[in-house]
């Protein structure tokens, strides 16, 4: 069964999904606010989201793999370094007396450097990455062009992936309510709507967020769902001895652009005649 239009139809009218004004059947934007009227059923979104990023992938396999290895690459290195830092600092702790020190001092310097670098760098990088599959949904053709887009608004992608991450980290000890998940995913659905949002109009991270709360509480329950299913998918690439995700995560950065591409449709205002 198709989810209920996202524009109510009253008679001869219906109604703005984003002010509630009336306007005529036929009007292709709100006459109060300005936004574009979509008529399409939005229970179909994910489907078509999803399907629009599964072929921007098909297109070019070898550029879609390789423009998110910038982030997937220092991620994974920081995993790693990580993991067998905890362990060699454990088999140091226990050793007797003459224990070399200097190797936990060297490894957490090497665990800060990293940590620096992914706090200052990866949201520039992030954003770049959606910035190459915007331009790929919206063009037909996936290049590494606007790799560094997300560069040029350094601040408002750092800024607001510092807010947005640590509240995520403070959701945390509520996962284990019912309360904790929607709050997390959420947080994670204003995340990516907000570096999409920052790349492509070039604004700055408050009218991003704002943005991207107006995507959301449009459809609140869909976007949760959805950003669920996409971080199940990457995840699911780690199961496969990690070189999985080369592939879902091209595949969830692309179904993200065609995502974001057709909420910033709905909310683009009427042309000025």
């Amino acid at each position: 069964m198709q989810g209920a239009p996202d524009s109510e139809q009253v008679g001869a009218e219906r109604r703005c999904p984003s002010c509630g004004a009336a306007s005529d059947e036929s009007a292709r934007y709100c006459p109060s606010c300005g936004r574009a009227l979509v008529g399409r059923a939005a229970g179909t979104d994910i489907g078509n989201w999803v399907s629009a990023g599964w072929a921007l992938f098909l297109r070019d396999i070898p550029i879609a793999i390789a423009i998110p290895l910038i982030v997937v690459i220092p991620a994974v290195g920081f995993f790693i370094l990580g993991y067998f830092g905890f362990f060699t600092l454990a088999i140091v702790a226990e050793e007797a007396s003459g224990a070399p020190y200097i190797v936990p001092i060297v490894l957490g310097a090497l665990l800060g450097a990293e940590a620096v670098f992914l706090f200052l760098v990866i949201p520039a990088l992030q954003g770049g990455i959606y910035a190459c599959f915007l331009q790929g949904i919206r063009t037909g053709k996936l290049t590494a062009d606007n790799l560094w887009a997300g560069f040029r608004r350094w601040w408002a992608c750092t800024w607001v992936s510092a807010l947005l991450g640590g509240a995520a980290v403070l959701c945390l000890p509520l996962m284990f309510i019912l309360i904790g998940l929607p709050l997390l995913l959420g947080l994670l659905t204003l995340h990516w709507l907000s570096l999409f949002r920052i790349v492509d109009k070039g604004g700055g991270g408050i009218e991003a967020l704002s943005f991207a709360c107006r995507a959301f509480r449009g459809r609140p329950w869909i976007m949760l769902v959805y950003t669920l299913l996409m971080f199940i998918l990457m995840n699911a690439g780690v199961a496969a001895m990690y070189f999985g995700v080369l592939v879902t995560i091209p595949i969830a950065d692309a179904a993200f652009a065609a995502t974001y591409d057709s909420l910033s449709k709905e909310q683009e205002p009427a042309p000025v005649p």
